[in-house]
């Protein structure tokens, strides 16, 4: 039985925090809409319920803090510190894959996708990879010309990816991060 009442006292405790956390940033979403209406020359009657509202949710922000603390407080007498972190578990064995490597280098990015740091937005991402001809794809057709290739087969190297050169660009901002020259 006070295992049970420990239960519905540390939910009550996430409901308060996740209502408190929703308080918040409604109070912040009013705060900024006040902001924009005193810098667009508004006067102080044009926002007023909003500012009425804002000390509406203060209100009910003191309270659930006061509700907080209370539920704190039977939860410590109760003996039930070891509720306090139910919901995250940690996992008795490392999963069986290896985790992402994330490239930080751009000179050492692979001829295929690779997790990295974008140098222009500085996000982390996963590069979008295209092909382009380059010079490899040149040189080929070039040789199969001298080695008279004919029926248009020169024209192979520049439907085959694996003689085009890759080109790694961030999918955020869209910027060149790389191209990886196949000579």
């Amino acid at each position: 039985m006070p295992d049970e009442h420990l239960t519905n006292v540390f939910e009550e405790l996430n409901r308060l925090s996740f209502r408190r956390q929703q308080l918040i940033d409604k109070r912040n979403i009013l705060t900024m809409l006040i902001q924009f209406k005193q810098n667009n020359g508004q006067n102080e009657q044009q926002y007023s319920r909003e500012t009425e509202e804002l000390t509406e949710i203060d209100e009910q922000l003191k309270a659930l803090t006061q509700q907080k603390l209370e539920l704190e407080n039977l939860q410590e007498r109760s003996g039930g510190s070891h509720l306090i972190d139910t919901t995250v578990s940690s996992p008795d064995s490392p999963p069986p894959f290896p985790a992402p490597q994330v490239i930080l280098d751009v000179e050492l990015l692979p001829r295929s996708s690779a997790q990295t740091q974008c140098p222009f937005c500085h996000q982390y991402i996963t590069t979008d990879v295209t092909t382009k001809a380059g010079s490899a794809t040149y040189i080929v057709c070039l040789i199969s010309i001298l080695f008279c290739c004919i029926a248009g087969c020169c024209a192979i190297p520049f439907c085959v990816d694996g003689c085009k050169d890759v080109v790694h660009k961030c999918p955020k901002c869209r910027s060149h991060i790389k191209t990886c020259k196949k000579l």
